[in-house]
């Protein structure tokens, strides 16, 4: 695609947005920055302006903004990105366990969802149940800025070679 087509749908786009449509471009632009700032290593990542925390004993933490991108018809937490953000967290956090050569992908997760996720920051805690020679098994847990749970989810992670 050539950018003067990118620039003329980017024009349609804002001279047919009101106000919500105009934040959630601004969201988008922001996060296409972050990305190409280097600020996060994925595209979902920067679109969901994603913080990652490194705790002292060496667990993860991500944090999420609460708003329209991420949000459902009912203008709570989508349950797909609630998903996006455990599996993102624990994903993460189970590559770090490996040496470089080898890398960490999803096998198996399953989410309890206990609580709608409304607020402004959304927080995912993850931690390692079982490091083997061939899976990692880890758990997450997704909580409101007001403390309350929203998700609990655990997963197997494969353990591959890095290509």
């Amino acid at each position: 695609m050539d950018k003067q087509t990118l620039m003329q749908q980017y024009k349609e786009l804002i001279e047919a947005s009101d106000e919500k449509d105009l934040h959630v471009l601004k969201l988008l632009a922001e996060g296409m920055n972050k990305k190409l700032a280097n600020e996060n290593s994925t595209y979902i990542g920067s679109l969901l302006h994603a913080k990652t925390i490194w705790e002292d004993d060496g667990s993860l933490v991500i944090e999420i903004p609460n708003n329209p991108i991420v949000q459902n018809n009912l203008d709570i937490l989508h349950g797909g990105i609630t998903a996006t953000l455990l599996d993102s967290a624990m994903g993460t956090y189970a590559a770090s366990l490996l040496p470089k050569e080898k890398a960490a992908v999803t096998s198996e997760m399953k989410i309890n969802y206990t609580a709608p996720g409304i607020g402004e920051i959304l927080t995912c805690r993850t931690e390692c149940i079982h490091k083997g020679s061939k899976t990692i098994v880890m758990q997450g847990q997704v909580f409101r800025d007001d403390g309350e749970l929203i998700a609990h989810s655990t997963a197997t992670f494969f353990i591959i070679n890095r290509k």
